[in-house]
């Protein structure tokens, strides 16, 4: 998402959780360290557009127009992040654009890319990625072990 999105994003965000100038400023210091949104970087803003969706302060006014069908299984937030996190504590970059993620989300779910999944899909992929985790730390174990 570009950065115009993003700062447009947390100022909406925070009017709708009733939030005046200080206190949003406040609690972007206590995500972020920054109290302007201007000083934040683009990771800063995402990670801050994070926490206003698991707030419920993004989510669509009950007016809107409800999205197309195959957009409301879309994985959670919260989903992609521990999946990322996951990707992380492997060892591989924790970005949905690494290669190596890639490949292993086409060889666990048989989607091309991680960011064509869906909900299910997802749960798939972190299923793989927690399985390959505990191998991976039972096989350090192993060799602790025989090191000893």
């Amino acid at each position: 998402m570009n950065r115009p999105a993003l700062l447009k994003m947390v100022h909406a965000g925070a009017r709708r959780l009733g939030w005046d100038e200080e206190t949003r400023r406040a609690w972007m210091v206590k995500h972020t360290a920054q109290s302007s949104c201007r000083a934040c970087s683009d990771a800063e803003l995402s990670l801050l557009v994070d926490l206003l969706r698991d707030l419920g302060a993004l989510d669509p006014s009950p007016n809107a127009p409800l999205p197309a069908t195959g957009s409301l299984d879309r994985p959670t937030q919260k989903q992609w992040r521990y999946a990322l996190d996951l990707a992380k504590k492997i060892g591989l970059s924790g970005a949905v654009h690494d290669p190596a993620l890639i490949a292993f989300c086409l060889r666990v779910t048989k989607v091309d890319h991680p960011r064509f999944l869906d909900r299910s899909g997802m749960q798939a992929l972190i299923l793989g990625l927690e399985n390959w985790l505990k191998s991976r730390q039972r096989k350090a174990a192993r060799e602790a072990e025989t090191s000893a």
